[in-house]
């Protein structure tokens, strides 16, 4: 039998051996060379080992685009955007040049892509549409994709005189995936003084530091210059659920040959002007949809609503839009367009009611840059209202727009009579601005039920306005905030105290639709 003495030293006896052990396992762990913990990371799903883009303004105004990609596919998942890449362009006017497709595998032969892996599709977005049936995509499906393989593209696109307004890009620097090398030059004559906006997220400066070199040549008897900007070992820089666009949150390379942003509101507000064509099909429209309307707005309203239930806005990468816009006159007979070819229709029509209105364009302040502006910084194309104190703003597919969450955030240009301004339309950024405040008095009933008067008085983000315009949707709001604050809440009846751009405040008869929660012989009040 074991005495609690003897106990007490075996386990003793074990607790020594045991550190013994553990001390010598620890001594000949120190002994052992180091992990290489770097060779041990997982690699990234895919690498651009290199990433070249070109743009070019010949001496007959044509332009040409070049790009050029080599990327390491790590990954099936990588496969959706590389291992069939597509290729958009303009049949009408721009003529498409493979120079090299074909895949280096990872035991280092090469895979040249055969001729019946193209394929000529339309994009989803314009099929259908005869007025864009010009825009074509070209799919590579490229041979001999396995892990390790590099994919090696290279192709132009040339476009003919007079296809492009202005040679302009607002492209992306880093990816998803890291970049070893990123390459991108412009070659245009000395005289265009093209001066690209290199930044970071947020207009900050860029961090890492490019290569920037160039190099004069004589094409037809003027100066040429070719500018070239080279970045290396950029970092992968995914994107991530609700994320904010990659113009905010990425670096950017943009520019715009045709000037500043005065020169293209100039051009942009001009072509839509253009467009917006009077013509008999409008002045129908207009009195049909107006007809017994008297106010101004109320006309803009009804020919808006109209407008948006019978018109489709096709809308895609503006660097496949080519020439000019349609007329307002051909636009509405086919029933859809690019969102400058509704705004076109929508001031027509405002013109042929008898309404003061004129173009106007909607920009995302995060996104603008008045150095290198272009279609893709753009929110809206809009129709100004005039006549009253304020211009009203408003957009063919989504009726007037005012400061709400939607267009908290952009900023107005109006073309002047020598230059553009701008107006913003300021994020709601202060607490202070957006407040929802409930007071009032409600009185319990023996039977667990409620009834009183609140107030409820709203401002900034909690208005919305334009969501306001029926006493359905004004009593669904009045139901859905104060059923954040009383259970069971009915309202009975309300009275509309203040209704404007900024402000929304009411007074309500509530009652409860059914008894409270009782708990310990007292009726269970509590915010929902």
């Amino acid at each position: 039998m074991l005495s609690v003495k003897e106990g007490i030293k075996g386990s003793r006896d074990r607790g020594i051996k045991s550190a013994f052990a553990v001390a010598v396992f620890l001594l000949a762990a120190l002994a052992l060379p180091p992990v290489a913990w770097a060779d041990t990371a997982p690699q990234p799903d895919g690498v651009i080992e290199l990433w070249e883009q070109h743009w070019t303004i010949n001496e007959d105004g044509s332009t040409v685009y070049r790009e050029k990609q080599h990327v390491r596919l790590n990954s099936d998942r990588t496969h959706r955007e590389f291992a069939d890449p597509r290729l958009t362009y303009n049949a009408e006017t721009d003529n498409l040049e493979i120079i090299t497709a074909r895949v280096k595998r990872a035991d280092g032969t090469y895979r040249e892509l055969p001729d019946y892996s193209h394929v000529l599709v339309s994009p989803d977005i314009t099929a259908g549409w005869p007025a864009f049936a010009a825009i074509r995509q070209h799919v590579l499906v490229m041979s001999g994709i396995e892990t390790g393989c590099v994919v090696e593209l290279d192709y132009q696109i040339t476009s003919k005189p007079g296809a492009r307004p202005a040679l302009a890009a607002d492209v992306r620097l880093d990816h998803a995936y890291p970049v070893l090398e990123r390459v991108l030059s412009i070659t245009s004559p000395a005289a265009a003084n093209i001066r690209p906006s290199v930044i970071g997220p947020g207009g900050a400066q860029i961090g890492t530091k490019p290569e920037v070199s160039s190099s004069t040549s004589v094409k037809s008897g003027l100066p040429y210059e070719t500018k070239t900007w080279t970045f290396r070992n950029l970092p992968a820089h995914p994107a991530e659920p609700r994320c904010a666009p990659w113009q905010v949150r990425c670096p950017r390379f943009a520019f715009n040959s045709g000037g500043d942003w005065h020169r293209w509101m100039q051009r942009t507000t001009s072509d839509i002007e253009s467009a917006a064509n009077e013509c008999e099909i409008t002045a129908k429209l207009a009195a049909d949809w107006t007809k017994d309307v008297l106010q101004p707005a109320d006309k803009m309203r009804a020919i808006q609503e109209k407008l948006a239930a019978v018109f489709n806005v096709v809308e895609f990468d503006s660097d496949w839009q080519r020439g000019g816009l349609r007329p307002a006159s051909e636009t509405i007979r086919g029933g859809y367009g690019l969102p400058q070819e509704a705004t076109a229709v929508l001031l027509s029509l405002a013109r042929a009611a008898g309404l003061p209105a004129r173009a106007a364009v909607l920009v995302n302040d995060d996104r603008w840059l008045e150095s290198a502006p272009h279609d893709s910084q753009v929110a809206a194309y809009v129709v100004l209202l005039d006549g009253g104190q304020q211009p009203e703003i408003w957009d063919a597919r989504h009726g007037r727009i005012v400061r709400d969450s939607r267009w908290a955030g952009t900023s107005l240009l109006i073309m002047g009579d020598a230059s553009a301004m701008r107006t913003p339309l300021p994020a709601w950024t202060q607490a202070d601005e957006s407040r929802c405040v409930v007071g009032g008095t409600i009185k319990m009933k023996a039977d667990g039920t409620y009834a009183g008067t609140v107030s409820l008085a709203t401002s900034g983000l909690f208005v919305a306005p334009e969501s306001l315009r029926s006493s359905e949707a004004q009593k669904s709001r009045v139901s859905a905030l104060l059923g954040r604050v009383l259970p069971e809440v009915t309202v009975e009846s309300f009275a509309v105290k203040e209704l404007s751009d900024n402000e929304f405040a009411v007074e309500a008869k509530v009652k409860s639709s059914k008894a409270l929660k009782k708990v310990g012989g007292a009726y269970w009040l509590q915010m929902p």
